[in-house]
């Protein structure tokens, strides 16, 4: 029996994502944040991925930008958000 090309799916070329993952870094209330590079721009996104369990923060929610450019240290991410008194966790 002859193989016919028919069966295969087409050769697809994968264009490359517009987000380059640099790293994950976890934060001390337990979410997880992704530091990505934009391309061509190489402007770096920060980003919510996941929400701790234990996490109080009302601001932390799954699938947020929380920064667009450089940041000075990875934890430098939780200074950009506008907390209120009331959502600090105790």
């Amino acid at each position: 029996m002859k193989a016919t090309n028919e069966a295969r799916p087409p050769n697809i070329a994968l264009e490359p994502s517009p987000m380059q993952l640099e790293t994950l870094e976890r934060f001390p209330c337990g979410c997880v944040v992704a530091i990505q590079r934009v391309r061509p721009s190489g402007v770096t996104a920060v980003s919510l991925e996941a929400k701790g369990p234990h996490c109080t923060y009302r601001e932390h929610r799954v699938n947020r930008l929380i920064r667009l450019g450089e940041p000075v240290e990875s934890f430098d991410a939780l200074d950009v958000l506008p907390y209120e008194e009331a959502a600090l966790p105790v």
